[in-house]
């Protein structure tokens, strides 16, 4: 290992990200600094991703490569893993895995990565990209010493699609518990938006990428269904993308914009779920979404699809409702029971946080990882 037999690891990863693989990566590497392990970022591109890295104190790299095919930056990030003395590289998104591909058979530590989402699916919104981009990463992941999957469902994809069970580990996302969360009030944060407030008002809300995977046309279609009968209601949809238009068009059309609000990307998602009383998802596909996690740190009820690792999380009926994935109908279904019963809103929220709690802490998280490391670079040694 490095000096002082300290364990070094380079996490590798586009810094493009957004979302759930933002969130994980960054609340990784905070809990493993805290228990000793020597870790350094390593991003191809400098955004809101390496700018809070920065802020939480993370050692931050950039070697910026500005097209996905130059080999220049690929030789620079080889060359700094060599002098860095890592004892292990840790690889996240398709970038990364790319990168990875053409370093790892000349540098003799190991390769591991996580996958945070089907690799079949990342690039779903663009024909171009799906036809180069991701046969390219699924090559990519089957080279590496180990891939860490963020679920039980991901890992009994990965088998059926002939992945070696003994390079496969599951290991779950966590979220910081104890966090010291300071949200806006809700008046505040409504009038930050301006949306005016009305406490007699239910507030249902999506955090997601508007991207065909997340499924949001069925939210908007069942937000339609449910304000036919009752108007009483607002929607909130947190997030930017390539359907932000078609989603306005759609809100346009059927003359719902008094009761459906497109907030855009918020970087205080806090503030988002403590201003809701229901938290959606209504993707088609999944892994472990930090989005029903920070919902659940400030006790939402919850409505997500039964898709990946989602089943591993919300128990249908104790910690929320599970919902058929492309089904608007019965997202409204799910949603008008707790809307005609009002205590059913407190109890899942009270019952998805002691569940995250229990099952789901940051702690958690990085042990396991530290554990995993210790493992694959004794192995690696002993191999040699």
């Amino acid at each position: 290992m490095g000096c002082d037999n300290k364990m070094k690891v380079l996490h590798l990863i586009s810094g493009g990200d957004g979302g759930g693989a933002k969130t994980h990566v960054i609340t990784l590497l905070k809990k493993l600094i805290k228990e000793g392990i020597e870790v350094e970022l390593l991003c191809i591109m400098e955004g809101i991703f390496t700018e809070e890295a920065k802020l939480a104190k993370i050692p931050t790299t950039i070697i910026k490569q500005k097209r996905r095919y130059s080999i220049k930056p690929i030789l620079e990030i080889k060359k700094h893993i060599i002098e860095g003395k890592f004892d292990l590289v840790h690889c996240h998104g398709a970038r990364a895995n790319y990168i990875a591909f053409f370093i790892q058979n000349s540098i003799d530590i190991p390769f591991i990565t996580t996958l945070h989402s089907d690799y079949k699916l990342d690039f779903k919104d663009s024909l171009y990209k799906q036809a180069i981009f991701m046969p390219i990463n699924a090559i990519s992941i089957r080279k590496f010493d180990y891939i860490l999957a963020v679920t039980n469902a991901f890992k009994n994809m990965l088998l059926s699609r002939g992945f070696d069970e003994n390079k496969l580990k599951v290991i779950y996302n966590g979220i910081d518990m104890t966090k010291d969360i300071r949200p806006m009030p809700k008046e505040e944060f409504f009038k930050a938006h301006n949306i005016e407030y009305n406490k007699n008002y239910t507030y249902i809300g999506i955090a997601a990428r508007l991207q065909a995977v997340k499924g949001l046309e069925h939210f908007v279609a069942s937000a339609k269904i449910l304000l036919e009968k009752n108007k009483n209601l607002m929607f909130l949809i947190a997030g930017s993308g390539s359907l932000e238009d078609s989603l306005k068009s759609y809100i346009k059309e059927n003359k719902l914009e008094d009761n459906i609000k497109m907030l855009g990307f918020l970087k205080d998602i806090d503030s988002f779920y403590n201003a809701i009383d229901i938290n959606v998802l209504t993707s088609y596909s999944e892994s472990f979404p930090y989005a029903l996690l920070e919902g659940a740190r400030l006790k939402k009820a919850t409505v997500a699809t039964a898709v990946g690792g989602i089943p591993e999380m919300i128990k249908d009926n104790q910690t929320g409702f599970l919902i058929k994935p492309e089904d608007s109908k019965d997202i409204a279904e799910k949603i008008e029971i707790l809307l005609k019963d009002k205590s059913l809103i407190q109890k899942f929220g009270e019952n998805f946080y002691d569940y995250v709690s229990e099952n789901f802490s940051d702690n958690k998280m990085a042990h396991t990882h530290i554990e995993i490391y210790k493992n694959i670079v004794k192995e690696k040694q002993y191999d040699r």
